[in-house]
């Protein structure tokens, strides 16, 4: 944590001017190995920006052993936060050899190599792509074979690769019912991709499907299935993913559902689950040094699963659950449950609806709950309405409050409203998404001929401008997430979404170093 004076004034020289790295001319310092083990430290508990920052001025360290390491461990800081070509710059000078932190070294290079020339394909730069893959090509070391092979043949690929048949995909939406229109504008966000990620690759079909109601959707995946497709998008609701399920009979299943209660094995979703948007807001109150958390949830599942994310997050971090209360969302006085927080915690989570919250914020304040608080959310801060109520000057109280949840893809709002004459819903982009991942399934497939399912785990996930997208064997989905704030008449991003999922925290991830380690 970046809480005590001495951090804040490390953190605060770096914001005022980047230190770089080492160089003759660069300042020396000699924080000692604490300060390199804080490093790591916070590397672990996902907080990657404050890593770097301490990070920076330990590479200048006149001890060699404390640089050799530091570089090491700012190179993988960098790639998770989304920078893994700056990754690589770190790494510049430094040499394969055969100590531990030498052979750990020259795994991350060719890690971030490939991390680098992921980012430059599906950022339309594959010029960018190339010298990173060639560069990946010399070393002695060369991790992720198959991912390399991957994005060699996706840079170039072949003429069977681009004339194979169209990739088929079965996509359950309500287009009539209730929820038709947001049925509607998910599909519209499909489909406005499919042109921007399969124009130089493998050709996307659909075969929509109305579902709105559960047995209208078993019946939609049953004829689906009879089809042959190998790959459905969809359902919208959670009490349709068992139905579809079990009549698809094993083929992968991407809902729209954010209930993490009905995923499992080959039922995934492209949602953002609320216990993993907890965790991430747990994880910023942490960084802010603020690890005395305290919890006003609503009754009910979502509230449950948002509690758990934050409880397990805090463990996980160091942090504390300090206390945690419940209310009932449709009540308008909850003195009551927020008497039941009592005092003791530098900062309060309450996953409520935006349409809530300022009435919530009213009440905190009345108990004197304010002052000196960070308030914590999720996206259901952010409603998507074009003027939300925590931005209204009413709203005033609430103004540097923090959450964590979804961000539309970069442009995709304004594109939306050009081609279709309308803003789209908050859940269009998640369409959008899902037309980036398709994209990629359907040229792996062209070139391994792998089922659909086996490439959906791939390790590094797959690239979504809203966020990336990593699935797990359980049906867990793991998804890039913003960190924003309440400020006056707009959110401000705090921490942009990644894109690109980054890599995995070594074990150890402090290699040990023998020698004088004096590599540069």
């Amino acid at each position: 944590m970046l809480g005590n004076p001495a951090q804040a004034q490390l953190s605060q020289a770096v914001s005022q001017a980047a230190a770089p790295l080492a160089s003759a001319k660069a300042p020396t310092v000699a924080p000692g190995q604490a300060a390199l083990q804080q490093a790591a430290q916070l590397l672990r508990q996902g907080l990657a920006p404050e890593a770097v920052a301490v990070l920076r001025l330990l590479v200048n360290s006149n001890a060699p052993p404390i640089r050799a390491q530091s570089r090491y461990l700012l190179a993988i800081a960098l790639d998770a936060t989304g920078a893994p070509a700056e990754g690589l710059k770190a790494l510049e000078g430094t040499l394969t050899d055969t100590t531990p932190l030498g052979q750990a070294i020259g795994t991350l290079r060719g890690q971030l190599l490939l991390q680098a020339a992921e980012l430059a394909l599906n950022t339309g730069a594959p010029e960018q792509a190339t010298p990173y893959l060639q560069d990946y090509e010399r070393l002695s070391v060369q991790p992720a074979k198959a991912r390399f092979q991957r994005l060699n043949e996706t840079l170039s690929p072949t003429p069977a690769q681009t004339a194979a048949a169209p990739f088929k995909v079965g996509v359950l939406l309500p287009q009539s019912g209730p929820l038709a229109a947001v049925g509607a504008d998910l599909l519209r966000g499909l489909q406005l991709g499919l042109p921007t990620f399969s124009a130089a690759g493998r050709k996307l079909e659909l075969v929509v499907r109305d579902t709105p109601s559960p047995a209208a959707a078993r019946n939609a995946a049953t004829e689906l299935r009879a089809q042959g497709i190998t790959l459905v998008i969809g359902p919208l609701l959670a009490n349709q993913v068992a139905a579809v399920r079990e009549a698809l009979g094993g083929v992968p299943l991407l809902s729209f559902s954010s209930d993490g209660a009905v995923l499992g094995p080959q039922t995934h979703t492209l949602n953002f689950l609320p216990a993993q948007q907890a965790a991430q807001v747990a994880t910023a109150a942490i960084g802010q040094g603020k690890p005395r958390v305290a919890a006003l949830v609503p009754q009910g599942s979502y509230g449950e699963a948002t509690l758990n994310g934050l409880r397990q997050a805090l463990e996980q971090g160091g942090g504390t659950l300090v206390k945690s209360s419940f209310y009932n969302p449709q009540d308008t006085d909850i003195g009551s449950s927020i008497r039941e927080l009592g005092k003791g915690f530098e900062a309060l989570f309450v996953p409520a609806a935006a349409r809530n919250l300022p009435l919530i914020a009213a009440q905190l304040a009345y108990y004197d709950l304010d002052r000196g608080v960070q308030l914590l959310g999720t996206g259901l801060w952010q409603d998507g309405a074009r003027q939300s109520p925590l931005l209204a000057p009413s709203a005033n109280g609430l103004r540097g409050s923090l959450f964590v949840g979804p961000t539309p893809p970069p442009g995709f709002a304004e594109k939306f409203e050009q081609t279709y004459g309308a803003a789209p819903h908050p859940l269009a982009g998640l369409g959008y998404d899902a037309a980036a991942l398709l994209a990629q399934v359907a040229n792996e497939q062209a070139r391994t001929g792998n089922a659909p399912a086996q490439i959906l785990l791939r390790p590094e996930g797959f690239y979504a401008p809203g966020g990336y997208v990593r699935f797990v064997p359980t049906g867990q989905t793991e998804r890039g997430l913003a960190l924003q704030a309440i400020g006056q008449g707009q959110f401000e991003t705090r921490r942009s979404s990644l894109s690109l999922a980054p890599l995995p925290l070594p074990n150890p991830l402090l290699p040990s170093v023998t020698g004088n380690a004096a590599w540069w």
